[in-house]
């Protein structure tokens, strides 16, 4: 590629002085051929002639008072719009003292062919090559031909235009290198249009093969008792399908519904006598179609969301979780605080100023539930504030409040994480609610590595008295649940696209309850190493493994390993 070895602002001047002397003020003509000399004039600035070949350039004849150009491969069409600056004065590198002001201004104003950088920001020091000052001398070209499509213009003379000739000629090849990706991108954007699923609606899939295996002695049992199940060390091959459909009205907002199927297991309790043993990613509906998510989403004027969701909403999916990881495990994928709020409500979250945000929810999984409804049965209103003073550190302070007149057979204290204590520290029968806390942050290094963590509190309270296992606690026992985590997340290494993740932590375990025979004595830890990797853009392979000491918190339980290998098939 060919460099121009002057400045910005040099290269600006060039550009100016030779669209300023060429001034297409075309005025509106009476006679029968003024709509031919219009279109021979758009074949003009449509052209990009070969400087080798000068037959095959524009010749230019006088015609009434307006000029006729007459190329050999006239081609018509109205010219694209360009959004360029309306004032060099939003520039913030430009100020009227510079040498080259009164050029960029004149552009600026009267042609709109000079466009600033996001930061709105000229640059005019900047090196620039000759494909990006064909590119600026292409829009310029546009711009003046809209002019004349609008039938306001005419051409003053014959000289005037041979600048702007000369400039088409010394930048032939590379105007066509740009006139052929602009070709390019418009058939593409056609093919697109052509097969699109809906004009509103795009439809995105996933699917996954996964192949798992649990390693062990013997299944995990709670505290005071004895496990004497063998934990079955067998491999198994399983898939799940999900289809999204995704729908703007306005092109800001969002209407999301969700189908899912498949028949992978998640590992938990059901097969190793623990849920901290728990994967993501696992439905199994028995290879039966089911619906998962429905929400709508929309903006509050430019910094807000709000979602309203009849079924299975989460408040992660606008609130940041501040979790740069990419885990297998239920466990590893937030802090227990979000995975207790779900089902059907509303979320709404709101960009205050560029550090500070804030967000609340309400959802229920008794919403469709005609005789309990929204508010009569299980409900978890969350609230969050996020700090981010920078683009490298996050924190965010949450608090939820959670109850549930049956725990067992909805969402539990623990949204299904850490030991049985932790879950239902008062059992499946009794009413619990409870207050909890989480703090959550990330740190980013650098590009590639990124620190998270987070600690979490609950408080619950039985509601009635519990009941369980033949022993009885009064109402309104207490229970202290606590969890923490580290996570690390390391970008592309190896390959571009790849995503070595780790989690380290303590599920959630109950460290003090007035009901003492479900208090967790001793400490599990979690440990969870894997590595996303990309075979193509659409395919990725996933290996990974996590262990737990002293499931349940319980040191009578040998150590439980998961091992997995998911391969993720995108479209």
């Amino acid at each position: 590629m060919k460099k121009i070895t002057i400045s910005k602002y040099f290269a600006s001047v060039i550009l100016g002085y030779s669209l300023l002397t060429f001034s297409p003020v075309l005025a509106q003509e009476k006679n029968d051929n003024y709509s031919e000399n219009v279109s021979d004039l758009h074949s003009f600035y449509l052209q990009t002639p070969s400087s080798q070949n000068p037959a095959s350039q524009p010749q230019v004849t006088k015609t009434s008072n307006s000029l006729k150009l007459i190329s050999q491969t006239p081609r018509y069409r109205e010219p694209p719009r360009f959004d360029g600056i309306i004032n060099v004065n939003e520039l913030e590198d430009v100020s009227p003292g510079d040498w080259a002001y009164e050029a960029l201004s004149s552009l600026v104003e009267k042609y709109r062919c000079i466009s600033g950088s996001t930061e709105k920001t000229f640059n005019g020091n900047r090196v620039m090559t000759r494909y990006e000052f064909a590119a600026a001398l292409n829009a310029c070209l546009l711009r003046i031909g809209r002019s004349i499509y609008s039938l306001n213009n005419r051409f003053s003379d014959q000289e005037e235009l041979a600048v702007v000739q000369r400039l088409q000629t010394e930048f032939a090849t590379e105007l066509k290198t740009i006139t052929a990706k602009i070709d390019n991108i418009e058939e593409r954007v056609t093919l697109l249009k052509e097969r699109q699923f809906s004009p509103t609606t795009i439809l995105r899939g996933t699917v996954d093969f996964n192949l798992i295996s649990a390693f062990g002695n013997s299944t995990a049992v709670a505290p005071g008792e004895n496990s004497t199940e063998e934990l079955d060390q067998i491999p198994t091959l399983s898939a799940r399908s999900t289809l999204s459909f995704d729908t703007s009205f306005t092109g800001k907002d969002r209407l999301q519904a969700t189908i899912q199927g498949g028949n992978v297991s998640n590992f938990g309790a059901d097969f190793t006598g623990t849920d901290m043993t728990r994967l993501i990613g696992a439905t199994n509906t028995g290879n039966d179609v089911t619906l998962g998510t429905v929400f709508y989403q929309f903006p509050i004027d430019e910094r807000g969301t709000i979602a309203i969701a009849p079924t299975a909403n989460f408040p992660t999916r606008i609130f940041p979780a501040l979790n740069p990881v990419s885990p297998i495990s239920n466990f590893g994928a937030e802090s227990p605080i979000y995975s207790f709020a779900f089902g059907a409500g509303a979320v709404a979250y709101y960009q205050f100023t560029d550090e500070l945000a804030a967000g609340i929810s309400y959802l229920s999984t008794s919403g469709s539930n005609p005789d309990e409804g929204l508010f009569k049965g299980q409900y978890t209103t969350l609230t969050q504030v996020t700090y981010t003073p920078s683009d490298k550190v996050g924190v965010a302070f949450t608090y939820g409040r959670y109850y549930a007149p049956d725990p067992g057979s909805t969402v539990n204290v623990t949204g299904t994480k850490g030991s049985q204590f932790a879950q239902l520290p008062f059992g499946g029968d009794t009413a619990t609610s409870s207050d909890a806390f989480g703090l959550q942050f990330t740190y980013k290094l650098n590009d590639k590595l990124i620190l998270g963590g987070w600690g979490s509190y609950f408080k619950a309270n039985a509601e009635t008295s519990p009941s369980v296992s033949g022993f009885s606690g009064s109402s309104g026992s207490n229970a202290d649940i606590w969890s923490w985590a580290i996570t690390a997340s390391l970008k592309d290494l190896g390959k571009l696209g790849s995503q070595l993740s780790f989690v380290f932590g303590m599920p959630p375990k109950v460290t003090n309850n007035d009901v003492v025979e479900r208090q967790d004595e001793d400490t599990s830890l979690h440990f969870e190493l894997s590595y996303r990797y990309p075979l193509t853009d659409r395919i990725f392979i996933t290996p990974g493994f996590l262990a737990i000491t002293n499931p349940e918190h319980n040191a009578d339980n040998d150590t439980i390993w998961v091992g997995l290998m998911r391969t993720s098939f995108s479209f």
